[in-house]
């Protein structure tokens, strides 16, 4: 079995001012360069002094607008020769973008997320959409991921508790990972649910998590990073996503007003790991409640009629994929609990 991890990896402050130095040192010195939108103007400055300190060509340089295969094809296939890796900087469709991108002219990728609202920027997938379709596409898992911790301080709060409501959700993962084990048989790479565990324990066990805290956001960085190496470790998103994110995806799809990743998969954590009888709960929220995040969702609340719909959608978005969900009667139990719970009153509306 071929498991890749990143060989480069940079998390802490300032790091930007140094990609063109990771870069070089790895015999990176072509690269073509993809941006989020917006980005450019947000951050170009900083990589531009790096690569010409390091002298690094750019022999392409994109700004990604959408994460539709056609055009995302359209820019793989025509490639300078002599491309030595795909650069990519900004949120969660560039990324994804720049991974596809590399996969397709099997190039080393690095990315360089400006956010961490979810774990895809270190996964070995990437989110695309297919004639408006969202898709989870088969892509390599970075040769680099860079961090710079100043940039995603910045960031609205928003994006930073998506990422905390994705890496929490691990344990609503491996406990359906589990659970399917027992129903069907499905082998448990124990390995794998090793890393996604270790990944939200260490967010769990950290004294400070204010999310303007450098050190804090380190972490959290760092576990969603070791969130990605579980999938590729695993073969499959199975040590990341369970239950929790079949309800998110079934949201995505019947929602007007879809939310951030995050913020529907750690909402749904609630949910999912209560009718797991999941150990694990009041862990998830005490650490939701200590890092805002439910503060935010109340500040905001999801749709109740839309949740409660994707909860009964949510056993049909992947067909064959087992979870507590699955059970016999357990979208009427799980239905019935959120109508009954005062938990509930304030995060849905």
């Amino acid at each position: 079995m071929d498991i890749r991890i990143p060989s480069l990896l940079r998390i802490k402050p300032d790091t930007l001012f140094k990609l063109g130095k990771y870069l070089r040192k790895h015999g990176f010195d072509r690269i073509a360069l993809c941006y989020g939108e917006g980005i450019e103007e947000l951050v170009g400055r900083s990589i531009r002094i790096s690569r010409d300190s390091s002298e690094i060509t750019v022999v392409r340089q994109e700004v990604v607008h959408s994460n539709d295969v056609t055009d995302i094809m359209g820019v793989a296939f025509h490639l300078p020769r002599g491309t030595q890796a795909v650069v990519a900087v900004g949120g969660g469709v560039a990324v994804d973008a720049g991974k596809y991108i590399g996969f397709l002219n099997q190039l080393p990728v690095v990315a360089v997320p400006t956010a961490i609202s979810n774990d895809g920027f270190a996964s070995p997938g990437a989110s695309l959409r297919v004639e408006g379709q969202r898709i989870s596409a088969k892509a390599a898992i970075p040769f680099g991921v860079v961090i710079d911790t100043t940039v995603i301080a910045a960031c609205p709060p928003r994006f930073t508790l998506s990422g905390i409501g994705d890496l929490i959700s691990k344990y609503s993962a491996i406990a359906d990972w589990k659970l399917s084990y027992h129903a069907t048989g499905e082998a448990i790479n124990d390995f794998s649910a090793m890393i996604a565990l270790q990944s939200v324990e260490n967010l769990v066990n950290h004294p400070d998590k204010s999310i303007e805290d450098l050190g804090f956001l380190q972490l959290v960085c760092g576990a969603l990073v070791m969130s990605g190496v579980s999938m590729e470790v695993a073969g499959s998103s199975r040590p990341a996503s369970g239950s929790e994110h079949l309800i998110s995806h079934a949201y995505d799809r019947l929602a007007a007003r879809p939310r951030m990743h995050g913020e529907q998969v750690g909402v749904a954590t609630i949910a999912t790991t209560w009718l797991q009888d999941n150990p694990q709960r009041d862990t998830v929220l005490r650490v939701l409640e200590q890092t805002t995040f439910l503060s935010a969702i109340r500040a905001d609340p999801l749709d109740r009629a839309t949740f409660l719909a994707a909860i009964a959608a949510a056993p049909a978005v992947k067909p064959g994929y087992h979870t507590v969900l699955s059970e016999p009667g357990a979208v009427e139990r799980l239905q019935a609990h959120i109508a009954a719970d005062p938990l509930w009153q304030d995060l849905l509306a």
